[in-house]
């Protein structure tokens, strides 16, 4: 029914287009220059309701080109709003960053405080897309600042839902559900159901890296029925993706990737290539679960082209890393150091410590295979440093554990009783006494105590 009423009112625009087109055509043949602004502008939103935007762009051009000749600057500005925008939803971020930045200085030249906004969030928003998130923040918290001072609530909303997003990407997960709970809150005091909509599904994304699958499908589903009420395709794709990830993590595979194909053929239809990235990246994780591993991996090197074409230093990462994380399920081992190393160049430079640290101990993990034990110690030691720095409990054990296992097998008693003892702490904390009672037993033979 759903998609029924979708094509209808597809329908519906492409007519509105036409008549669109036929008054711009008289107003053209009038000289109304102001008619003119009116109709293309009919035009373009019209393209972007049907997800068109490089001609949405084309149309938002001609206005900016008519509105400089005629030094309207209120219609430059929206011109170039909306022309940034039309680049970020084709993920041609570099081109968006150039109109926003020109939009930003025309605004202050105006003094139009809400445009100032609204180049500020298109400029945070294109550098978090590129990964480079530092830079992010410093626009998202200026865009926060600013819209708290004019007690602007939409944009404070906005700066709050974005602030959670990069948090989420630098592993900052109590931060990041601080944020996303500000803007959910918002959300709801402005009975505003698409920002209600897209909080709980920015939440159920946070839950996700936190691998509380229950947590996921809650707040999902909840996104999922308001997509499915207000025909939000970009909501209903990123529902669908989300809860395909948690029941690939409760091992329910079939169903993840039911879940995960809906959501990549509603990203083709919207011409969404951004999250396609993490779509085809978490089908690939769930053809690896079911051994269907050439898939798995075709999956992943079409994420890595679709993330290298944007500007997606994190989707390219990530798809690098399952690469390699297939060739290590392969035993194909120095493939899947090619591919982790070149992931991991990358995780550092944008300063995603998270991500690093996993691929830290999976490297270390290969080699500690390889009995190439030195260069174990190096990564093992550098996830257990970056677990630390990111209180993560769990990982802190692990790579104590794996760190302790490494000295023992080159026989540096003292170093492996010491780095067990660590593990042995923690996972007596956590209540894992199978564990703990492992890592007392092999403290014991090796003459430590705990």
């Amino acid at each position: 029914m759903i998609e029924e009423n979708g094509q209808n009112f597809a329908n519906l625009l492409r007519s509105r287009l036409a008549q669109y087109m036929e008054e711009l055509s008289v107003s053209r043949q009038n000289r109304n220059e102001l008619q003119q602004l009116t109709c293309m502008t009919q035009l373009a939103a019209t393209h972007e309701r049907l997800f068109q935007f490089s001609q949405a762009r084309e149309y938002y051009q001609q206005i900016l080109v008519l509105s400089e000749q005629i030094g309207a600057k209120d219609w430059q500005e929206v011109a170039l709003y909306n022309i940034g925008n039309c680049y970020r939803q084709l993920s041609q971020f570099h081109e968006s960053i150039n109109y926003f930045e020109r939009l930003l200085e025309i605004a202050r030249d105006t003094g139009n405080r809400g445009l100032q906004i609204a180049g500020i969030w298109g400029l945070g928003t294109n550098y978090q897309n590129l990964g480079q998130y530092q830079k992010a923040i410093e626009y998202f918290e200026n865009q926060l600042a600013i819209s708290c001072e004019m007690n602007e609530r939409n944009w404070e909303k906005s700066a709050n839902g974005s602030l959670a997003n990069v948090c989420q990407f630098q592993g900052k997960y109590k931060q990041a559900l601080d944020y996303e709970q500000k803007a959910l809150s918002i959300a709801g005091e402005l009975q505003d159901i698409k920002g209600t909509g897209d909080s709980l599904a920015n939440l159920g994304s946070i839950y996700l890296q936190l691998q509380d699958w229950p947590q996921v499908i809650e707040f999902c589903n909840q996104s999922l029925s308001i997509a499915q009420k207000i025909d939000d395709k970009d909501l209903l794709m990123i529902s669908f993706s989300n809860l395909g990830q948690a029941h690939k993590g409760l091992d329910r595979y079939q169903t993840a990737i039911e879940l995960l194909t809906k959501a990549l053929q509603i990203s083709h239809q919207i011409g969404e290539k951004r999250v396609r990235t993490a779509i085809l990246q978490g089908l690939s994780d769930a053809c690896t679960s079911i051994n269907q591993l050439s898939l798995a991996i075709e999956y992943n090197v079409e994420s890595l082209n679709i993330s290298r074409q944007i500007g997606n230093r994190f989707g390219e990462a990530a798809a690098l890393s399952r690469i390699g994380s297939t060739y290590q399920y392969l035993s194909i081992t120095d493939k899947a150091l090619v591919y982790y190393k070149q992931a991991l160049g990358i995780l550092q430079d944008i300063g995603a410590k998270q991500s690093q640290q996993q691929l830290f101990f999976n490297i270390g993990a290969i080699y500690y295979r390889d009995r190439q034990y030195f260069q174990a110690i190096d990564f093992f030691r550098s996830a257990l440093v970056l677990a630390q720095e990111l209180n993560n409990i769990s990982e802190v054990a692990s790579s104590a554990l794996a760190l302790g296992g490494t000295f023992h097998r080159l026989n540096r008693m003292n170093e492996a009783i010491s780095q067990y003892r660590e593990a042995y702490s923690i996972y007596k904390t956590l209540g894992n006494e199978t564990q703990a009672q492992q890592m007392l037993k092999t403290m014991h033979n090796l003459g430590g105590q705990p």
